[in-house]
């Protein structure tokens, strides 16, 4: 039997429905820069499946994703900064977390410590824990902005391994972005799952999947009895 002590979470797509969140911020700037166009209609929602593709999943810098909206659209240059600004101040308010979060976080907390590890830029991060409310469930909270090393680093796993007062077999690590969080993860010797509800993306690799969150609570005992 596998003995676990702590359960870590990523935060954007993990603990929420990032592409939710990030289809209605971009909605928000096509409506910014665009004050023009209609929503709901096939060239508004070009405009904000572009941006959705150039940003993809979260893993782009926000620069370039604005600066090939403005070269593809031919626009004035201040604008890359402009929205990425207004991105950093304001995205954590788009924040929506997926279903039975907290529920199951109050669940985990009765037999493990609980953290969470997400790369970003440290306000935009915290903000967005702050503002779903989320900090008072976790044991630790470590954001790669602070810590100045980002996942895959197995660094900044060990750094949440020492804050909870456990080893890495000891630790499964919960993350949707397979080369940041189930790569990173398995680098530092913890357990990686997967959370990611694509059944139409192939992954031949045996590693332990789960498509909604409220599934980890089972995937545990699995990983518990084996």
């Amino acid at each position: 039997m596998t003995k676990i002590k702590a359960i870590v979470f990523d935060f954007d797509g993990t603990l929420s429905c990032r592409p939710r969140c990030a289809y209605d911020k971009y909605k928000s700037d096509v409506h910014y820069v665009f004050p023009d166009l209609k929503e709901n209609t096939i060239e508004f929602e070009s405009v904000v499946q572009n941006l959705l593709t150039w940003d993809q999943y979260g893993t782009i810098n926000k620069d370039y994703v604005y600066r090939q909206l403005v070269k593809t659209y031919n626009l004035d240059e201040e604008l890359v900064d402009v929205l990425t600004k207004r991105w950093l101040e304001d995205f954590h308010t788009f924040s929506i977390l997926r279903e039975g979060v907290k529920e199951t976080l109050i669940k985990l907390r009765e037999n493990y410590k609980v953290g969470c590890i997400t790369n970003g830029n440290s306000q935009t991060q915290h903000s967005k824990l702050e503002y779903c409310n989320l900090k008072e469930y976790f044991d630790s909270v470590i954001v790669s902005g602070d810590l100045g090393v980002h996942k895959p680093d197995p660094r900044i796993f060990h750094e949440s391994c020492r804050q909870l007062g456990v080893n890495p077999s000891e630790m499964v690590y919960v993350g949707d972005t397979f080369y940041a969080d189930v790569y990173g993860a398995h680098l530092a010797g913890c357990i990686p799952v997967w959370i990611w509800n694509d059944e139409e993306r192939h992954c031949d690799t045996d590693v332990i999947r789960i498509h909604e969150f409220i599934e980890i609570l089972e995937a545990i005992d699995k990983i518990e009895n084996q």
